[in-house]
């Protein structure tokens, strides 16, 4: 377990280095008082449309910085050699895996639990909004974060860093649109699309699942089942992807 806090430790300190990260922190800055000037002028209540608006953009650029992180890093790494000097220090492989992927999430969550309470406070500005539900959104949509760095672990394993990319945002975007799939494919008369529409369901991850950023700031609070659901879905969903990128990286020829 030392090994895995101490790679993690080393992921964490070099993400923080990154400059991607502070450039995004300052676009979602900008994109908070372009949000405020348009919700002032619409009818509504302006600190809910701002809340709509921001956890929306947060969302976005946090699965943005996910995807570029978490394939920037392995593949650097790997074209640095450092990567050999990583494993030679470690016991197995998976735990190369499990620390990048802690270090990862550490930078990660922090940095959107950062954007959401710079977003509730200027919010706050504006009127009153229920922050029990703002913050249990925030949190929901770090642990959809977290789900996004276990896919990219997986395809960042690739040879190609344009592959890699583009792989993760397919997935992420089609995991977006599973329902849709689901009901579309369950309405046709043929047997093999309605199969194939479940597997489908099936096999990616159901973000709409672990999203409460719908109700974020009109409720009061999400119901016990509706967070135990989400909390349980996301870590299993984030333990399943983790399991295959070990399995994956364990087999891989690295000469």
């Amino acid at each position: 377990m030392n090994q895995v806090i101490q790679i993690a430790r080393l992921t964490f300190s070099e993400a923080l280095r990154n400059k991607i990260a502070y450039g995004m922190l300052a676009f979602i800055v900008i994109l908070l008082l372009s949000s405020a000037a348009l919700a002032s002028v619409t009818m509504g209540r302006t600190e809910l449309m701002i809340i709509d608006l921001g956890l929306g953009a947060i969302s976005i650029m946090g699965n943005l910085m996910a995807v570029v992180f978490t394939i920037q890093t392995l593949q650097q790494e790997k074209e640095g050699r450092t990567l050999y000097v990583l494993l030679t220090r470690t016991s197995n492989r998976w735990i190369y895996i499990l620390g990048k992927f802690l270090g990862l999430a550490a930078i990660l969550g922090l940095q959107i639990l950062l954007m959401c309470l710079i977003l509730g406070s200027f919010s706050a500005l504006f009127g009153h909004f229920f922050w029990v539900s703002f913050l249990q959104a925030s949190f929901a949509t770090v642990l959809e974060v977290w789900v996004v760095i276990a896919i990219a672990m997986i395809f960042a394993q690739t040879s190609s860093l344009f592959l890699a990319i583009l792989l993760t945002f397919s997935i992420d975007i089609c995991g977006r649109f599973t329902n849709i799939i689901y009901h579309l494919g369950a309405q046709s008369d043929i047997p093999a699309i309605r199969i194939v529409s479940q597997v489908i369901y099936y096999l990616l991850p159901n973000f709409e699942t672990i999203n409460l950023r719908n109700g974020a700031g009109y409720i009061a609070t999400y119901t016990a089942h509706k967070i135990l659901l989400t909390l349980s879905y996301g870590i299993s969903e984030i333990g399943l992807l983790i399991l295959i990128a070990a399995w994956i990286f364990q087999r891989r020829n690295l000469s």
